[in-house]
C-alpha cells in the first residue's frame, strides 16, 4: 500500500497544453501540473472533483499536482508518474499474488534497446521482466486500454515476448484507474497493438489488478481483476 503526501480538493475547470489544469480552490481559480500523457476523455469534465498534493520545491514552475479526480462517486488515480511506485509498494506488501514470493526487486531494468519497468526475481530464482501500463479510459462496461496509438506499447510488447528466449517470465500488468470490473482491448483506438498483445498471448503472462485510490486515508493499494477479454 502507497501512502500519499497530503491532499487537498478542488473542483475542475480546464485542462490546456497537456500538463496544465486549472481548478477552483478556496474560492480562487489555481493553476496545478498534470502528469498524465494520456487522452483523459472521460474524465475531464468541468465540474468535478480533484484532489492534488502540495510541493515544497520552490524550483517547480507549479507548486501543486493533480492526484486523482471523482467520476460518478468513484475516485480515480490519474498521476502516472506514481504508478509504478504504487505497484512497487503492493509487490512489497503481497497485495500482488503472482509476485509475493519475491526476493528482488529492480526498477527501470535496461534488457536489449528498451527499459523495463521491473525486473523481480522470485524465490524458485525466476527472473519477471514486468511492464507496467497505467488504464485510465473506460466506459459502462469495460476499462480500455491504450486511450492513443502506442508505439512504445507495442514494443514493450514485443520486447517482452523476445525475453522469454533468453529464460525470463514476461509479465504485462494493466492497472485499472476506474471503477470497472471487465478489460478489454482497445481495438478501436489501436487495432495492430491489440491484435499483437492477442498473437501474443501464449508468450507474455497478462495481470490486471485494480487500484483502489482512497484520498481521504491517502492510500493506494492494489486488487486482482478476474475478468479479461482481450
Amino acid at each position: 500500500m502507497l501512502k500519499l503526501p497530503d491532499l487537498y480538493f478542488g473542483t475542475f475547470i480546464k485542462r490546456y497544453k497537456r500538463f496544465f489544469v486549472d481548478i477552483t480552490f478556496n474560492n480562487k481559480t489555481i493553476t496545478i501540473h498534470n502528469p498524465n500523457t494520456g487522452s483523459m476523455k472521460p474524465l475531464l469534465e468541468k465540474g468535478r472533483k480533484v484532489v492534488f498534493s502540495m510541493s515544497e520545491n520552490e524550483k517547480r514552475k507549479l507548486k501543486y499536482t493533480m492526484e486523482g479526480i471523482e467520476v460518478d462517486n468513484h475516485w480515480l488515480y490519474t498521476n502516472t508518474i506514481a504508478v509504478n511506485k504504487i505497484v512497487e509498494y503492493a509487490i512489497i506488501d503481497k497485495e500482488i499474488a503472482e509476485l509475493e514470493n519475491y526476493t528482488e526487486i529492480k526498477r527501470e531494468f535496461r534488457y536489449k534497446d528498451s527499459r523495463i519497468d521491473f525486473l523481480i526475481t522470485l524465490g524458485d530464482s525466476t527472473k519477471v521482466l514486468c511492464e507496467v501500463k497505467n488504464v485510465t479510459m473506460f466506459d459502462d462496461k469495460y476499462a480500455y486500454f491504450p486511450d492513443a496509438v502506442t508505439t512504445r506499447g507495442l514494443k514493450h510488447l514485443l520486447t517482452l515476448a523476445k525475453s522469454k528466449n533468453d529464460g525470463y517470465k514476461p509479465v504485462m500488468l494493466y492497472i485499472i484507474q476506474s471503477n470497472n470490473d471487465r478489460f478489454r482491448c482497445a481495438d478501436f483506438i489501436d487495432e495492430v497493438y491489440c491484435k499483437t498483445l492477442r498473437n501474443l498471448g501464449n508468450e507474455i503472462n497478462v495481470l490486471l489488478y485494480k487500484n483502489i485510490f482512497d484520498p481521504q486515508g491517502r492510500t493506494c493499494r492494489l486488487s486482482k481483476l478476474n475478468y479479461t477479454q482481450l
